[in-house]
């Protein structure tokens, strides 16, 4: 099968999603400052984030191979850790994943998606781009006197 969907605590293994939220950043590890808080989930960590966030995974082959986070914040889903398995890129999963999110922020009535992207990245600020997302404003993490990150969003029409 092929496709996306919601986390399933009676099927999926937090552990092997870890391993691919690990293995989608690794690429960033040492090229963020701060460093990409990616690179520190745990089983733990995700099961806390999953007290209030949904969670879609891709799957290929009953295999996962994409996940991300949706935070329902106001009349805005968030989108964050969005995770492809660096083996299966550029085969359409980021894209079936923010759509998962966007159907599931239509479902809750929401009228925009947002999300966060580090500056450095120019090819992800790009990626969001081509797919509706704009500038809304720019962040500076904690002890850095310059913005490190931009917050963009993406309006619904429904």
């Amino acid at each position: 099968m092929t496709g996306t969907r919601p986390y399933d605590p009676e099927r999926d293994d937090l552990a092997e999603i870890v391993s691919l939220v690990h293995r989608a950043f690794e690429q960033y590890r040492g090229k963020l400052e701060p460093e990409s808080g990616a690179l520190t989930e745990s089983v733990e960590s995700l099961r806390k984030r999953l007290e209030k966030n949904r969670l879609f995974l891709a799957e290929d082959d009953g295999r996962i191979s994409g996940a991300v986070f949706a935070t329902q914040k106001g009349d805005a889903v968030y989108l964050d850790r969005l995770a492809v398995d660096p083996e299966v890129r550029c085969r359409g999963i980021a894209r079936r994943l923010i759509e998962a999110v966007e159907a599931h922020a239509r479902a809750t009535g929401a009228a925009r998606i947002t999300l966060g992207v580090r500056l450095v990245l120019q090819h992800n600020i790009e990626y969001f781009q081509r797919w509706g997302f704009v500038e809304t404003g720019r962040q500076t993490h904690a002890g850095f006197d310059a913005p490190t990150s931009m917050d963009m969003e993406k309006r619904l029409i429904f």
